[in-house]
């Protein structure tokens, strides 16, 4: 929508099945977002088979609202064929673009259908101007940026590029960088990359801190959702999010029914016209605050975009829906099982109501017997005293939340009916007739028009001509269609007459050939799959990669650095990031660590931090510089954003880090003529995945890189639990805990998951146990690869250990006793991750 000042950005809605579609169609919305039953990040959605895509592209595209297929998962090897397909498929029925997440997958649609439209997930943690700016460059049209966000830096990055840009504005947070959470996958064998998420983030826990002597200490309250955010809620601020540029406001929620998305959008449509009237006054309305906090919601939070808000972004004490409050218990009658409410807001019977009890957790019923002053009622307004039926016992204070609406259930149903005002296209229609020619009528909408005459030629009228008004009763008759009849023109001359039979004839066959052209215009040509496959069927040639493997030691400060080159090893990583208190990789320390590389003949790669926000980009753009002087053999990037400031800022090679997921021999295409020297495999592949990868002919020259040691990274998070619960203050004024100690998080099962807190005060959870690829070391040491350890978090005498104990096992293939050994010095249990078992 336009004023003289500004374009509304679009209000995208999502559909997990066909009646939150149409809900969200008839609510407002400009978009949709959907997931097929192949490829989309949340499996447990009902989701849409191949009919139901093209079903539900026909439906928006005749109501003049787009389509957007997710298709953001990771794509496996063996899965390219379907995926080709699949795509091919959407293109066909007319999607307004794929959603993607895998580079694999952007590097094939932008190959093989440059026509069809693209949007860079949220899983793509996009988080900077840079990795915009790389994917525009890549032709994406829209690039959906990462929730941790603020405005100003959202604006940042608008002014700096001329892609859409697409940002959350309702709905679940998640608590990590979305596409930097392996915590489902390694915990639980269910991956967020592939749709299953199982969320052990929603779950309980408790905060201790180590202590070098005696047990470790509590600190956060036991057994909370420590780690559960709050749903996010930027209603309020829709003039920064359209002063900030923003193209697209997305709402969450594909796994929610259609009464959450019909009161979302339509809350958000109604606020998002009013805003466009009169943009000076804008506020948001009481009624539409209880609109969203009538369905589910877990309390709401401006998420980042205001800042960062510490432990007010958490829900500690609920993981789920915890309604709209409406007021408190004043008395429970036992012998009756009634319970009297003095009501803040009104209540209905039908409506769902939750008691938080003060011991016991919650007491939920549907209203029923529902009375007033000892009269039955509908609907008890606020103010009074309401009794209802409630079976099991509750105290006087209790608070009571509303958490369905019966009204709202019944205004959900009227919603999804064919014939609803909000879910049709708005169509002009003019109509001529004279006696002695056939009637003809115009139908025009979304810029397609379309002429239809009778049959019949009209008579002249020997009782009672067409008049006006008979002609629009007919005509406009619209019913179940997609169309309504915004304006309405009649042309009569003389006094014509023609059989309503006609008349609806005509009505019908304008509606049918409006519908075909403006879904023509929609739809496109197969793609020729025989070129696809020759290309697949050329690469396989049998190659087998082989060849001496070597260690490469990934250190998290000079100590452990010397110590990695004290043990010969022929590679180092070193820079980014730093987890040890009170040391940060300056200009100075990464020249220490070159000239101790260069003393010690090992090749050495400086490595830029897995997260680069705006206003860190001067620290980055610095390293950057200080790297060109020194000179070393690469550099290790770890997201998109980083990889364009390569590019732009420096001549030296790159190494691309596991965040980049390189799940299929696609991925590492979009990085072709852009001085790859290698690339570091995700963590989620099994050992035939790795292989299948690695004896691709077209890697021979690239250096592949498998993590074989290390408590590996659950999550990123730019929330900070010790932060949030030890200091009990946002970043701006955390007293920083981290510094003083170690933190674990303990699970319901006592497991303990180790907290790390790198200097840009961003959290790391890290797993419970170390990954150790040791016993595969007789396969893995003949593949020609660079077998990393991850020493970071250790401390340099433990490195040290590790680093003699994979050594021998590289020299010797790998014994029990190597393995007995490893186990001997660790604190932490080991695991092979995904090496056997993989994911889904």
């Amino acid at each position: 929508m336009k004023n003289n000042k500004f374009v509304l950005p679009e209000l995208l809605a999502p559909a997990g099945d066909w009646e939150t579609l149409k809900v969200g169609v008839a609510a407002g919305a400009d978009a949709v977002y959907i997931g097929g039953k192949l490829f989309s990040a949340r499996q447990y959605a009902p989701n849409f088979d191949h009919e139901e895509l093209a079903k539900a592209a026909d439906y928006l595209h005749l109501r003049g609202r787009k389509l957007y297929v997710t298709v953001n998962t990771l794509i496996k090897q063996e899965e390219i064929d379907g995926l080709l397909e699949y795509i091919d498929y959407l293109s066909q029925i007319g999607a307004d673009a794929v959603i993607l997440q895998d580079l694999g997958a952007l590097y094939l649609v932008r190959t093989y259908w440059p026509h069809l439209p693209v949007h860079a997930s949220t899983q793509m943690t996009v988080h900077d101007g840079a990795g915009v700016r790389f994917l525009q460059n890549l032709g994406v049209e829209r690039v959906i940026l990462s929730r941790e966000l603020s405005w100003e830096e959202i604006k940042a990055i608008h002014e700096e590029n001329s892609v859409q840009l697409e940002v959350f504005v309702h709905g679940a947070l998640c608590v990590a960088y979305s596409g930097a959470c392996l915590f489902s996958s390694l915990v639980g064998g269910r991956s967020g990359n592939r749709g299953r998420c199982a969320q052990p983030c929603r779950l309980t826990y408790t905060l201790y801190q180590n202590r070098k002597k005696g047990n470790p200490v509590l600190v956060s309250d036991r057994e909370k959702h420590l780690l559960s955010p709050k749903d996010l809620a930027l209603i309020s601020a829709l003039p920064q999010l359209i002063t900030a540029g923003v193209s697209s406001l997305k709402i969450e929620g594909r796994m929610k029914g259609a009464e959450y998305v019909g009161s979302v959008v339509s809350t958000y449509r109604k606020a998002l016209d009013r805003y466009a009237e009169d943009p000076a006054h804008f506020q948001v309305t009481p009624v539409e605050q209880k609109a969203l906090a009538t369905v589910f919601n877990r309390g709401f939070s401006s998420g980042y975009f205001l800042g960062d808000l510490g432990p007010d972004l958490i829900s500690p004490d609920r993981p789920n829906n915890r309604g709209r409050y409406i007021g408190r218990v004043k008395a429970y009658d036992g012998k009756r099982k009634k319970c009297l409410v003095k009501l803040e807001e009104n209540l209905a019977e039908g409506d769902g109501v939750e008691i938080w009890v003060k011991v016991g957790g919650r007491v939920g019923t549907i209203v029923e017997d529902l009375t007033v002053n000892g009269k039955k009622v509908e609907e008890a307004q606020a103010g009074t005293e309401a009794w209802f039926a409630l079976p099991k016992p509750v105290k006087a204070g209790d608070r009571v939340f509303l958490t369905s609406s019966r009204l709202l259930s019944q205004k959900i149903q009227e919603m999804m009916r064919n014939d609803y005002p909000g879910g049709k296209l708005p169509c002009t229609l003019r109509v001529g007739v004279t006696p002695g020619e056939p009637l003809f009528l115009e139908m025009e909408g979304l810029d397609a028009k379309v002429t239809v005459r009778s049959a019949e030629k009209a008579q002249v009228a020997t009782k009672r001509p067409l008049t006006e008004e008979t002609l629009k009763n007919h005509l406009t008759r619209l019913g179940d269609t997609p169309f309504r009849a915004a304006s309405f023109t009649a042309t009569i001359e003389g006094e014509p007459m023609l059989p309503f039979s006609q008349l609806n004839q005509v009505r019908r066959e304008a509606v049918v050939l409006l519908s075909e052209k403006i879904l023509a215009a929609h739809r496109r040509p197969p793609h020729d799959f025989p070129v696809i496959n020759r290309e697949e069927d050329e690469a396989k040639t049998g190659y087998k990669r082989s060849g001496p493997s070597f260690l490469t030691v990934f250190a998290g400060n000079l100590d452990l650095l010397k110590v990695a080159l004290a043990s010969g090893v022929p590679k180092v990583i070193f820079g980014g990031e730093s987890f040890t208190p009170g040391f940060r990789w300056t200009s100075e320390h990464l020249a220490e660590g070159m000239e101790l590389a260069r003393r010690s003949g090992a090749r050495a790669v400086i490595a830029l931090p897995r997260i680069t926000r705006e206003r860190e980009k001067k620290r980055v753009i610095d390293a950057l510089r200080t790297s060109h002087e020194l000179r070393p053999d690469g550099l290790l990037i770890s997201h998109l954003g980083s990889l364009q400031m390569v590019l732009a800022e420096s001549e030296l090679p790159v190494y691309a880090n596991y965040p980049f997921h390189f799940f299929n021999s696609y991925t590492p295409k979009i990085f072709d003529r852009q001085r790859i020297k290698g690339f570091t495999l995700s963590p989620e592949l099994t050992k035939g995945e790795i292989l299948a990868l690695v004896n691709h002919q077209e890697f021979d020259q690239i250096e592949v890189e498998l993590i074989v040691f290390g408590a590996l990274e659950l999550m990123v998070s730019q929330f900070c639990p010790v932060g949030a619960w030890a200091g009990q203050k946002p970043p701006q004024t955390c007293p920083r805990p981290c510094r003083q100690g170690q933190y674990f998080l303990r699970d319901r099962k006592a497991i303990d998951f180790p907290v790390v807190v790198d200097d840009f005060c961003r959290m790391h959870l890290l797993n419970s146990k170390y990954l150790s690829l040791l016993r595969e070391f007789p396969l893995l040491g003949e593949k020609r690869l660079s077998l990393r350890l991850e020493l970071r978090h250790q401390n340099p005498e433990l490195a040290a250990k590790v680093i003699r104990i994979f050594q021998t096992a590289l020299a010797a293939g790998g014994s029990e006793e190597d393995q007995s050994a490893l186990e001997a010095i660790l604190d932490l249990g080991l695991t092979r991750g995904h090496f056997y078992r993989g994911v889904e």
